[in-house]
């Protein structure tokens, strides 16, 4: 897959981690990044062979309807973590039951439930909250066929600011393009685009679950805080560019299986502002969809990788599967999972 390289990969050649660290860590970087706008990723899935002869006639894109799959919650902490650090390197796990699956989309998506990094230290939450994974994550969501991960969650932070802005600038030198975060608010709210057959989609990532201290400030990085006032402006400024814009959204009650009065006015307001598609996730369990103005709500997507399963209903999710071709939804499917073991899915028959 082929990306262009923006500030984020500039940044990475200029400073490796441990240099990082030693000239002082997330103030260095912030400082290096203020007020500086990312360009847009860009992706495009023509494959040229590379034995043929260079021809100065650019080659017309085929275009075609295009596959996306989003995933909820994918988490790397905890007992997933300690499992994955006892298999071999070539393993699939947590993905050994899906990855097939997976890799048959043009896009597949989900919310990265933890910070992956071993830089950072412990925020001041309680214990069983702090969420991190090894360095390893990385190639299992890659071979797994992943290509976008949100970084917008409660769990981003978990061992602060530093380890946040490595997972940021570590992911696309790994192959996955972070939505929702970067090295200050700007960058956060800025969409990614990716341009598929000859269709773009804008992709923007939110969340609203505490704490705030996690949010990209003007000169901190973070994930994108979620407000109407933001959320209106970063969607219609993605609107123009993009054939299919998709809000993908941290927000919810915990546990809760219904939809809150909130979460329906947010995906208004996103939609009004020009979004095709709000997909939620957070709550650990499955809401319900519907649709508004035609477009199509998920509220919460559930669990797809999680520990913790002490209740059958957190143990089931959904992949969302969409066919898109330009600005129309062709068709979408919500495909059922089930967590077993060691917090791995498999699909489930309908």
């Amino acid at each position: 897959m082929k990306r262009r390289m923006d500030g984020a990969d500039a940044l990475e050649r200029k400073w490796t981690r441990r240099e990082v660290l030693a000239a002082g860590g997330v103030a260095l970087l912030t400082l290096a990044g203020c007020g500086t706008q990312s360009t847009p990723r860009t992706t495009s899935r023509n494959t040229v062979n590379p034995t043929s002869r260079v021809s100065t006639t650019p080659t017309p894109i085929q275009e075609r309807p295009i596959t996306v799959a989003f995933m909820g919650d994918v988490m790397f902490g905890r007992t997933v973590n300690t499992h994955m650090l006892a298999t071999t390197s070539n393993d699939p796990y947590p993905f050994t039951y899906t990855g097939d699956f997976l890799r048959q989309f043009d896009l597949t998506i989900g919310n990265l439930e933890c910070v992956i990094s071993d830089l950072g230290t412990p925020v001041d939450k309680p214990p069983g909250y702090i969420l991190r994974g090894d360095p390893r994550a990385f190639d299992r969501l890659v071979s797994a066929g992943f290509d976008l991960v949100s970084v917008a969650n409660n769990h981003s932070g978990d061992y602060g600011k530093v380890a946040f802005l490595d997972e940021w600038l570590t992911l696309p030198t790994r192959g996955l393009v972070p939505i929702g975060g970067g090295r200050n608010k700007q960058q956060a709210h800025t969409p990614i685009f990716q341009t598929v057959q000859g269709t773009t989609i804008a992709l923007l990532a939110y969340d609203e679950i505490a704490p705030y201290s996690f949010a990209a400030t003007n000169t901190t990085p973070g994930h994108a805080w979620l407000n109407e006032t933001d959320l209106r402006y970063d969607v219609a400024q993605a609107r123009p560019s993009a054939d299919f814009v998709i809000t993908f959204v941290h927000w919810g009650i915990e546990y809760f299986t219904d939809l809150t009065a909130h979460q329906r006015q947010l995906a208004q307001v996103a939609i009004d502002a020009g979004a095709d598609l709000v997909v939620g996730a957070h709550p650990h369990v499955i809401e319900p969809y519907e649709f508004y103005k035609g477009k199509l709500i998920v509220y919460s997507l559930g669990n797809f990788v999680f520990d913790y399963m002490d209740a059958e209903v957190v143990r089931r999710g959904d992949i969302l599967s969409l066919t898109i071709q330009k600005n129309r939804l062709l068709a979408w499917e919500l495909v059922p999972t089930h967590i077993g073991d060691w917090g791995e899915p498999r699909l489930l028959a309908k």
